[in-house]
């Protein structure tokens, strides 16, 4: 396509060029016999040549339009665009100021889009793409996220209906009936987005070092505190003002029988220790719809327990070598994950789970990453006080099976 600058310098040489033919048609207008057919003439020249350079001041004026927006033919490139938002965000970060030319719809940054929240109030100075990024690499760090049920919305909660039991059914005779069946009985659980919050800091000196990524050293801090903290939820949280974890629900009164909000805890092990016979009855107490997607979690340390348990002459488990020659983390032909937060093998813990977690566990992401600055409350830093909102819970208890190590 041709350039924008070559169209806009061929409109600027082409109107003088019309703005003089205009006058010399006045000229002749003025000049010539007053006829009726030759004034027409000269009239509809005239009307031509003024038709002409409005369509090219018309088409000026939209290249000119489109060389602002965002996403116009004209932007520039997302080097370059990447670079502005980078530029800005640093000049933020070290003095709390936008530089020089930057409004709301100027190449794309917008004041309000210094949070990636639509709250006018609050955060700032964060591209969306920063929000992205920090989500990323809570997936990259955060072991659950990669098998769990994960639904993003702009709301404060999600409704989640929940199928108790199936609907009866029974052999009849022709004509006969034998009344009512069972009726499906539908629950509901209210999984809410709970605030957590990080507040990162560095001294102005690392901020004015011009050499520093400042959006790749606030998303990596972040990230791993965020990270962190959810794990621990997921696993362990109480549900009061952060996500509820798996472990903190009650045992079915009989193990394998299902009730609502109890979860199936399989007795396992010898004393205070694993053995092979409790792990194959932990797998084969979760139901056949489960067992195509279901994944092992538990400690390294707890899968390297299972690795030693072995018979009188070989191991029970050996982890399935791969093609390139690497090692799957796999147990009982399932793959493992690896959560720090789950207890070490003891009498009594809850060491092992085994779950089909994309119908067992729903994480809530509220959509939206706050971002404020603070120079004042620690002198030399500046404080970055991050916010985002998540919420977590157990959403079917028969995808779900609990290991726990006999006393």
């Amino acid at each position: 396509m041709t350039d924008f600058a070559e169209i806009k310098g061929l409109v600027e040489k082409i109107n003088p060029t019309l703005v003089e033919l205009r006058k010399e048609v006045d000229e002749m207008k003025s000049s010539a016999p007053k006829d009726v057919i030759t004034e027409e003439k000269h009239q509809k020249m005239a009307d031509a040549i003024t038709a002409q350079m409005a369509d090219l001041q018309s088409k000026q004026a939209k290249l000119e339009a489109a060389m602002q927006r965002p996403n116009g033919e004209g932007k520039a490139d997302d080097g370059e665009m990447e670079a502005k938002h980078k530029d800005a965000l640093r000049e933020y970060m070290a003095y709390g100021t936008l530089p020089a030319g930057f409004k709301a719809g100027s190449d794309g940054v917008e004041i309000k889009a210094m949070s990636t929240d639509v709250n006018p109030d609050g955060g700032y100075l964060v591209r969306p793409e920063l929000s992205q990024t920090i989500v990323s690499r809570i997936f990259e760090t955060s072991p659950l996220r990669g098998v769990a049920n994960v639904e993003r919305t702009g709301a404060k909660s999600i409704d989640i209906l929940i199928d108790d039991n199936e609907a009866g059914a029974r052999w009849a005779g022709e004509g006969a009936s034998g009344g009512e069946t069972d009726t499906p009985e539908l629950g509901q659980k209210v999984i809410a987005a709970h605030k957590i919050e990080a507040d990162p800091r560095m001294t102005t000196e690392m901020i004015e070092d011009a050499y520093l990524d400042v959006e790749a050293w606030l998303s990596g801090k972040v990230a791993d505190k965020f990270a962190r903290t959810q794990n621990t939820a997921f696993v362990l949280g109480d549900g009061v003002n952060k996500p509820r974890g798996f472990l903190t629900y009650a045992a079915q009164a009989t193990s394998g029988t299902y009730e609502r909000n109890k979860i199936n805890q399989v007795n396992m092990g010898s004393a205070a220790a694993l053995n092979a016979d409790g792990l194959i009855e932990v797998q084969n107490s979760l139901k056949e719809a489960y067992q195509a997607g279901a994944t092992w979690g538990m400690k390294r340390t707890t899968f390297g327990a299972a690795l030693q348990l072995k018979g009188s002459d070989n191991y029970f488990f050996s982890p399935v070598l791969l093609a390139n020659g690497q090692a799957s983390m796999q147990l009982l032909g399932k793959p493992v994950i690896f959560m720090d937060d789950m207890p070490a093998v003891a009498a009594n813990a809850l060491s092992v789970v085994y779950a089909d977690f994309s119908q067992a566990y729903t994480i809530l992401d509220r959509v939206g990453l706050q971002v404020l600055r603070d120079p004042y409350t620690n002198k030399g830093f500046v404080t970055y006080y991050t916010t985002q909102r998540v919420g977590g819970d157990v959403t079917s208890f028969d995808a779900i099976a609990i290991g726990k190590v006999a006393a």
